[in-house]
């Protein structure tokens, strides 16, 4: 929000929390806003109330303020330092101020314990003296208030009324009074606590300096040799990959028949020392890349990512350790590396050029994310072509009436559709005239901070480490230098506009146009396990001896096959656009002969996958380009089990006729 002045304010209270108080203001009282210490106290115009505030931090553009509020709320803003002459009086007896306030809700809070007294004592509680009295005398004295009372019933009255209203409201004040004496008892120290916040940046700068020492001392001690060979020539530069990798979806790529299994780090490097995988994971004779093991955690109960035996990869312990493959020639190394790279291990040369206007976002005082002035500008214009778009859809179609000619079907879905998420309002120019530029200015010093240690690495291999020998001296701290001996490879940022990505909906839905009764199909056994898991998590949910709060998400019941993860369809119902598949399961109760029962159930094509109609290699398009290789990962079952139907590697199972035929 902003005030009166067009000053943003960041407050962590509701308004107006305290009276105005204090000297009437001054316009400009601070010509110059050099004269604002961290430390000192000022009286803080706002137009819903004047508070006494501490500055605990001085930024390049804005001063932060607080200062005891009441009700367990402290108040706070941030104001411009443009504003600070208009918005701030210096207050040079605050101590004074707040002994005064500590001295007026002590009397306050002594006026109503009075209050308290006179009550209970009235109603013949007497809780004054409760510990200086026998026990029992409390009983003579609640007889003797009885005995004199000639209406018993407004006095009982009376004690209902004290017990249900008056002393609950006198206690909350109370309460709420102590809350707010014990703030401003705490404001005392709100100056000593803003001259100790500056000596955390000096030891952030010491701990980044032993990290980079120790980075740069460990580096021969975390390589391991995957392969030998030839290396590379003396004068070759190296390529620094700007994309971090993912063993798993790397595996995907050079998928093989019958799958591919590791269980130690060692199996996967063997893997990637492999020509083929080499060369196009290290494209450059002599290049460097990071990978991690896997983008999300690895299957567990409810996890819909790379649900299948066809590649395991067992290094849960090695899930989130970042390691950086090296090439050099025909030789491979790995480095185990503590440091987390980012998903891009050094940013477009743009996205911190001058040239380029950025934006970022704020959520809840925080700085989030950045896109450049252009691609907020264009968002920001297809946003309100979107709304007008959707107002005049809902002017063309009322709700009723749309409702009446469209059963079962949502209004909001339906017609042009606005991102209800994209907060564009929370984005700020990436400037001194934000309140927040200090915060983003941060956020970017710390990405730059993060790339350049990529640097500081590769310094350390050529320096310290045989692993890109044979090389002239290399000094990549000059430009001269770094231009010599290394190229960036923007793989990650320059690729991803041309062409359309792939779209796995217009390829499943191409490849379902052709469902037919005796199509080979994928997808039924995972719908299965999930509609078995809402059974199973409502049949938990009716037990009251299970106290647990999980449930499934895919469940497979005892005795029971399923329809098979490739499967024929017992029939195909065009119209409804589903298949119904049908098999044998074990009988759930005892019976004499054992029979097994026939199961079914149907499915909706947009769940299923047709096998028969993939052509082998298909998967690989999805695969191939990074800007949805994480989206359609996902998808990697369906495509390689028809990838292994196709290549003879597995069998479909047929459908199961009803007793008698």
């Amino acid at each position: 929000m902003r005030d009166r002045a067009g000053t943003r304010v960041s407050a962590q209270h509701p308004a107006p929390l305290t009276p105005r108080e204090g000297p009437e203001p001054r316009a400009h009282v601070l010509p110059n806003t050099a004269v604002l210490k961290v430390g000192a106290w000022y009286w803080v115009e706002r137009e819903d109330a004047r508070w006494l505030g501490c500055v605990m931090r001085i930024g390049s553009n804005f001063a932060d303020l607080e200062g005891p509020g009441n009700a367990r709320r402290t108040l706070s803003t941030r104001i411009h330092l443009e504003q600070a002459g208009e918005l701030l009086m210096p207050e040079p007896d605050a101590a004074r101020i707040i002994k005064e306030r500590i001295g007026d809700y002590q009397r306050q809070i002594n006026a109503q314990l009075e209050e308290v007294r006179r009550i209970t004592a009235a109603l013949g509680l007497g809780p004054q003296d409760a510990l200086e009295r026998a026990p029992d005398d409390a009983p003579g004295q609640a007889l003797a208030v009885l005995s004199s009372q000639t209406d018993i019933r407004r006095h009982a009255q009376a004690l209902e009324k004290a017990k249900e209203v008056t002393l609950p409201a006198l206690f909350a004040e109370i309460g709420a009074l102590n809350e707010t004496m014990a703030l401003w008892m705490q404001a005392e120290a709100l100056p000593l606590k803003a001259q100790t916040q500056g000596f955390q940046a000096h030891i952030d700068q010491i701990e980044d300096r032993i990290f980079n020492v120790s980075l740069y001392a460990g580096l021969t001690e975390s390589v391991v040799q995957c392969c030998a060979g030839t290396p590379a020539g003396m004068h070759e530069k190296l390529h620094v990959m700007q994309r971090r990798l993912y063993m798993d979806e790397e595996c995907l790529l050079g998928y093989r028949l019958g799958g591919m299994s590791f269980e130690h780090i060692a199996d996967f490097d063997a893997w990637l020392c492999e020509p083929e995988n080499r060369d196009r994971i290290l494209p450059f004779a002599r290049c460097i890349t990071a990978m991690r093991v896997r983008r999300h955690e690895k299957y567990r109960e409810g996890d819909g990512t790379l649900r299948t035996s066809l590649i395991q990869i067992e290094l849960a312990e090695l899930d989130k350790s970042t390691f950086l493959y090296i090439r050099n020639g025909e030789q491979v190394y790995r480095l185990t590396c503590d440091l987390d790279f980012d998903e891009l291990i050094f940013p477009d040369h743009t996205v911190f050029s001058d040239a380029e206007p950025l934006m970022f976002e704020v959520f809840a005082g925080r700085v989030s994310k950045f896109m450049t002035r252009r691609e907020y500008e264009d968002r920001v214009a297809t946003r309100d072509r979107l709304l007008a778009e959707r107002k005049a859809w809902e002017s063309a179609n009322p709700r009723r009436q749309w409702e009446a000619r469209n059963p079962g079907r949502s209004y909001h879905f339906a017609g042009p559709q606005v991102d209800r998420f994209d907060r564009l309002d929370a984005w700020e120019p990436f400037d001194p005239s934000s309140l927040y530029y200090d915060e983003a200015a941060r956020v970017v010093a710390a990405q730059i901070k993060l790339h350049n240690r990529i640097a500081l690495i590769i310094q350390g291999l050529f320096d310290r480490s045989d692993v890109l020998h044979p090389h002239p001296p290399v000094k990549i701290w000059t430009p001269e230098g770094f231009a010599a001996a290394v190229e960036l490879v923007y793989d990650g940022t320059r690729t991803l506009g041309h062409g359309e990505k792939p779209d796995f909906e217009a390829y499943r839905a191409r490849l379902n146009a052709s469902i037919g009764k005796n199509c080979v199909l994928a997808g039924q056994e995972d719908y299965w396990e999930r509609k078995e898991a809402e059974k199973e998590s409502r049949r938990m949910d009716a037990d009251m001896r299970i106290k647990g709060e999980w449930r499934p998400t895919r469940h497979r019941p005892y005795g029971n096959p399923g329809p098979g993860t490739l499967a024929r369809a017992r029939s195909w119902q065009p119209k409804k656009r589903s298949a119904v598949f049908s098999w044998y399961r074990e009988r759930q109760t005892y019976d004499w002969n054992n029979e097994p029962v026939r199961a079914t159930i149907t499915v909706p094509a947009d769940e299923l996958l047709n096998v028969s109609a993939y052509t082998p290699g298909d998967y690989r398009q999805f695969f191939e380009d990074p800007r949805t290789r994480q989206e359609y990962l996902k998808w990697a079952p369906l495509l390689l089990l028809a990838e292994e139907y196709h290549a003879g590697n597995l069998e479909a199972q047929d459908p199961v006729p009803s007793k008698g035929g």
